[in-house]
């Protein structure tokens, strides 16, 4: 029996890509009869007490408040907590074997170092993001010059615990390539102990829809027939790229009179207002919804847009395709590998010679005006795309490879990498 213990900080990004990572990774892994799960939820403010929860089979949730008490946020602070999480599950893990730790953030690292003191359990981390890429939305010029492994400021700090993280760490998953040789290149991580794993989607609970039905939930969600939605989905910030989505947009407006923006999630939406106040009827804010609903977004989208400045691998961007919708991308990174011209509308970064990341407003608009006004190409793309999820980004199959991984781990053998074909570019 694997037992599993996954860590959730109260980070912001657990309620949009690491959050849905979590419920991909556990909904398929429990297909598998030797794996037991629980998903450990601390500085969880829903709860006042420790509490534990049995919604399924082999899968528990375990819910750590915060201290009434902890106003400051220290490392003294943050190590005692860490101490009073790893006391509260002493129990749990003590009637439990073939145990493995696995952390999913930086907020983590307290609670990874009193594990690995107490314990000869692995603990593998899986990066989602680089903390330098937040910091400095995705410039990497203003890496240089820093002293990440003496920090003497917060930004160094920040940096310097995320590697100091993974360097704890038994093992370290990426999710695509290029993270891969980041972490060999930069935080001198041996190429042994990181393994490629693409993040993936239960392709089963999305579904395409005819014309009927999408004209049928357009109308039930307050939207027009004729209406072409052009959807996107997540944070709704600087570094996801949405200050060009809206400009290309009202570009776009000034030719074409059928379109819609639509904007599902939560952010610093007044500068989005202040962007386009010649087409306020033209953009809908949704707010944060669950998944469910979303899922009837993409149902009726005729466009997704996923515009980020960085990005290792949107969950949006699979959910969209595994719901029959053509996608608008820019290619970056996180993208480049994944899909080709044929599956996407990709558009082009650039660079300014300070290093910051941008998009051309003009081809950002072309390709909004020509996927909305080709429904033949809409659907080639569309299709292609879906083709391509089947084979690199199924749950199954990150499952398949997580769990080949953690039995590795607890034999205390090398990592059978086998699955990884990195293409170094």
């Amino acid at each position: 029996m694997i037992t599993l213990f996954i860590f959730k900080s109260n980070a912001r990004g657990m309620q949009y890509g690491m959050g849905t990572y979590i419920r991909e990774l556990t909904g398929s892994l429990l297909s598998c009869p030797e794996i037991k799960i629980y998903v450990v939820t601390y500085h969880n403010s829903r709860f006042k007490e420790f509490n534990v929860e049995a919604p399924a089979e082999r899968y528990f949730e375990i819910n750590i408040p915060t201290p009434k008490l902890s106003f400051l946020q220290n490392s003294r602070n943050e190590i005692k907590y860490a101490r009073a999480v790893a006391n509260l599950l002493a129990d749990i893990i003590s009637e439990n074997e073939g145990i493995i730790f696995h952390m999913n953030y930086i907020n983590d690292l307290p609670i990874l170092k009193i594990l690995k003191e107490r314990y000869v359990y692995p603990v593998i981390s899986v990066v989602h993001f680089f903390q330098w890429e937040q910091l400095f939305n995705g410039n990497k010029q203003k890496m240089n010059g820093l002293n990440i492994d003496k920090p003497s400021n917060n930004t160094e700090y920040t940096i310097f615990t995320e590697k100091e993280m993974l360097r704890l760490s038994d093992h370290v998953v990426t999710i695509n390539p290029f993270m891969k040789d980041f972490l060999i290149e930069k935080y001198n991580i041996a190429p042994a102990k990181i393994s490629m794993i693409r993040n993936g989607i239960n392709i089963g609970r999305f579904s395409k829809t005819d014309r009927q039905e999408k004209i049928k939930l357009k109308h039930k969600l307050g939207f027009y027939s004729h209406e072409k939605i052009i959807l996107f989905c997540g944070r709704i910030d600087p570094d996801k790229g949405i200050n060009f989505l809206v400009d290309a947009f009202t570009e776009a407006c000034r030719i074409k009179d059928d379109l819609r923006l639509v904007l599902i999630g939560q952010g610093n939406i007044q500068e989005i207002l202040d962007r386009c106040k010649q087409f306020y009827g033209r953009i809908t804010f949704t707010g944060f919804l669950s998944p469910d609903k979303i899922k009837e977004f993409y149902q009726i989208a005729d466009i997704g847009v996923v515009p980020s400045i960085y990005e290792p691998c949107s969950y949006s961007r699979l959910e969209m395709i595994a719901s029959g919708t053509p996608l608008i991308l820019t290619r970056i990174e996180g993208f480049n590998d994944m899909l080709e011209g044929e599956q996407c509308i990709f558009i082009n970064r650039h660079i300014s010679p300070d290093g910051d990341i941008f998009f051309d407003t003009g081809e950002f608009c072309s390709a909004i005006l020509s996927l909305s006004g080709d429904d033949k190409l809409a659907e080639t793309i569309a299709t292609n795309a879906y083709r391509n999820l089947l084979t690199k980004n199924s749950a199954s199959q990150m499952a398949k490879e997580m769990t080949r991984l953690y039995k590795n781990l607890i034999k205390n053998k090398k990592p059978d990498l086998e699955y990884e074909k990195t293409e170094r570019r």
